[in-house]
């Protein structure tokens, strides 16, 4: 079977642009297809997002540098290659930004920098040409980049995509038209453009043409655009020559599940004097099974060797050790064919339609005896001879089916199974398991149907694990009960996983209790009132349920104490002024201001008035230094001196929840090379009271013990 390769990236929280949702799940929901589904081996398929693991000590974090780094890396698939077998198809792959800058078009890597695109951006072209240089096989690039929530540069992205996929032979869907824009849906976890795309594989399986994905697409894309309220979307695909449009793209499903094998055992339980193409069907004139493309020759089926004359036909050389059946020689030539011989052929057609028709009769003949088409069971005649082979199946009343018709039945059921699935719907996948369960042992698709359900499982805890992880632990104890009890291992760490998430949902209430007692102390202008709540909520552990949300309540109401002490001093009260600073505590982002203020209160000077909001939020921007995690710490630590209720600290919270999440990713980024030193130096930047903080501590503790 021909050789493919992929290459899937996906971005979502970009360093330097608004982030989108569901770039990163848009790669991995393609890449488990073409691994899960598909059976591409898992070695020749790349996943590069924003949480990728690394591949062996090589890091998949989108830079610019990584991404470069795996395209050029990649060996070449020629034809006179290993073993003669070249790549048929390379997918590219890439659901992002994308940016048209002075006419040339630039795919955005997740460092991507919206103030030097020719510098930080992909250009299409490099990326064509480097993706032309790997090998002779035919380039699939499907580009989601024309997002509407980005910047635009005054030229519609894609227009030189266009020509240069014209101009260089390569296959290009882009996600929408030039002047329309690509989006995403909640509803769906996926951008509209993947969503159809994941229907259109898993409608045809594997079994797919790029002409049948287009129409697919075209059909699709824009109906599921009405239908979540978003401005219509229609793909733009530009094929190299006709001549492509009627390959498939995938390996057959034929090739994958209806092996040559598997048609020689059918063959050989055919009862004798049948012919295997009467018995099976839809088999073509050439001993291949028809219906599918991608047929699979009759290897092992019994031949007989025939001279090149009688079997090959004219103009068509004969392969070196040819077997070819002996009902598959060629009719004789025209000029020597005898009147009687179509005649002869037709009757014994005829003959052996009537002597099967009398042998159905005659193995069924209680069946026609009986009006209804059903025997009548008695005591002493049971519905079932259960030693008959023809005999009906007392839960169906249909005749048993033949093991290729179990195989088909079982092959749609799978694949009923597999559209049902939707990414971070526990239950959902839980459907799914349902629909493999009717596959039952020694049927065919058997052990594929044992191997979805445990992954498909997995995928079930992987979702409780993600929601818990998010505090959501009520939502991640309703998906792990989910997880069935088919494969042992998966349902005992989902017990486990319940009751530990059960003991958290306890604590977080509680904790969550003890929040609301703080808040319901604070007492407007009474400093001692705030220093009461932050008692309240410090008694919340480090690690436990509401920790990070305890830490921001105790910053703001420190800032809070100190604002009122500003107040006091701005009214010439500076005694008041010191004994309500003295309260602000230690270790949070107001104590050394309150410090500061201290000293000069006590010399009876005033307080410096505060920067205006407007102003720290500016110079909070200019202090961010790309690459470095400690600029994103001193902007922070700026923003934070916009205190709850005042002008722009609706603005700066993103903005602060968004830093600290770029200074993890960077410790990750350090930790993916193995450097898990610098990883940790890293993730302590991380301010307490960000949303990324117990993440951030987490990984240290894993770091430090040379963990990933």
């Amino acid at each position: 079977m021909a050789n493919y390769a992929s290459i899937a990236i996906g971005i979502s929280r970009y360093q330097f642009l608004q982030p989108l949702s569901y770039g990163q799940a848009d790669a991995q929901a393609l890449w488990q297809f073409l691994v899960n589904q598909a059976n591409l081996p898992a070695s020749q398929c790349l996943l590069l997002t924003d949480t990728s693991p690394p591949v062996g000590e090589v890091a998949t974090y989108p830079t610019q540098e990584t991404i470069w780094r795996w395209i050029e890396s990649s060996q070449p698939h020629r034809s006179n290659g290993t073993n003669g077998v070249s790549t048929t198809w390379r997918w590219f792959f890439f659901s992002g930004y994308g940016v048209s800058w002075d006419g040339i078009d630039y795919l955005m890597p997740i460092d991507g920098n919206p103030y030097d695109i020719p510098q930080t951006g992909i250009p299409v072209r490099a990326l064509f040409e480097a993706l032309q240089a790997q090998g002779d096989e035919n380039i699939l690039a499907l580009l989601d980049i024309n997002r509407s929530p980005g910047f635009q540069s005054g030229t519609a992205v894609g227009a030189e995509t266009v020509h240069l996929a014209q101009e260089m032979g390569i296959t290009v869907v882009l996600s929408s038209q030039l002047n329309e824009f690509s989006h995403e849906a909640a509803a769906l976890g996926n951008g509209l453009f993947t969503a159809a795309l994941l229907e259109a594989l898993r409608y045809y399986h594997t079994d797919i043409t790029l002409e049948e994905l287009e129409y697919y697409l075209c059909d699709r894309l824009p109906e599921l655009s009405q239908h979540h309220w978003r401005p219509i979307q229609t793909p733009l695909i530009v094929t190299p020559s006709e001549a492509v449009r009627p390959q498939l793209i995938l390996p057959t499903a034929v090739n994958a599940q209806f092996n040559a094998n598997t048609v020689a055992q059918m063959y050989s339980t055919l009862p004798r004097g049948l012919d295997a193409e009467e018995e099976l069907g839809n088999h073509s004139l050439n001993g291949t099974v028809a219906g599918q493309r991608g047929a699979v020759s009759l290897e092992n089926r019994p031949a007989t060797n025939v001279s090149s004359t009688d079997a090959v036909a004219p103009n068509q050389p004969a392969s070196s050790g040819a077997m070819v059946h002996s009902q598959r020689q060629t009719q004789p030539d025209a000029k020597e064919t005898r009147w009687w011989q179509p005649l002869l052929l037709w009757g014994g057609a005829i003959l052996l339609l009537v002597l099967l028709i009398v042998a159905v009769v005659l193995r069924n003949r209680d069946v026609f005896m009986n009006k209804s088409g059903v025997s009548t069971p008695t005591p002493d005649k049971p519905l079932v001879n259960p030693g008959t082979t023809g005999s009906l199946n007392p839960e169906t009343q249909q005749l048993p089916a033949s093991p290729r018709s179990r195989l088909q039945v079982n092959q749609a059921t799978l694949e009923r199974a597999k559209r049902l699935l939707r990414p971070n719907q526990a239950s959902l996948f839980n459907k799914a398991i349902i629909e493999a369960r009717a596959i039952k042992p020694g049927d065919p698709l058997y052990q594929q149907a044992r191997q979805d359900v445990k992954r498909w499982s997995t995928v079930i805890l992987d979702v409780g694990q993600g929601r818990a992880s998010q505090g959501n632990f009520a939502g991640a104890i309703a998906a792990a009960q989910l997880v069935p009890k088919d494969d042992l291992s998966v349902y005992t760490d989902a017990q486990q996983a319940i009751n530990k998430w059960q003991g958290f949902a306890q604590k977080q209430q509680q904790n969550q209790q003890l929040i609301q007692t703080a808040k319901k102390q604070i007492q407007p202008n009474q400093a001692s009132s705030y220093i009461r709540a932050i008692a309240t909520v410090r008694k919340i552990g480090l690690g436990e349920p509401g920790r990070a949300a305890s830490e921001q309540f105790i910053d703001q109401w420190s800032r809070q104490i100190y604002l009122l002490a500003n107040s006091r001093a701005a009214e010439g009260q500076f005694p008041q002024a010191v004994q309500t600073a003295a309260l602000v505590p230690t270790g949070t982002s107001s104590y050394d201001a309150a410090q500061k203020a201290i000293a000069k209160w006590k010399q009876g000077k005033p307080p410096q008035q505060p920067q205006p909001t407007s102003a720290l939020i500016s110079a909070a921007k200019k202090q961010i230094q790309p690459n470095q995690a400690s600029s994103y710490n001193r902007a922070i630590a700026t923003l934070r001196k916009i205190a709850p209720g005042q002008p722009g600290y609706p603005e700066a919270q993103p903005l602060i929840a968004q830093w600290s999440r770029q200074i993890y990713l960077m410790a990750n980024s350090w930790a993916s090379e193995g450097k898990f030193s610098q990883a940790v130096q890293t993730a302590t930047l991380v301010p307490s009271g960000t949303p990324s903080y117990d993440a951030a501590q987490k990984a240290i503790a894993k770091w430090k013990q040379g963990k990933r």
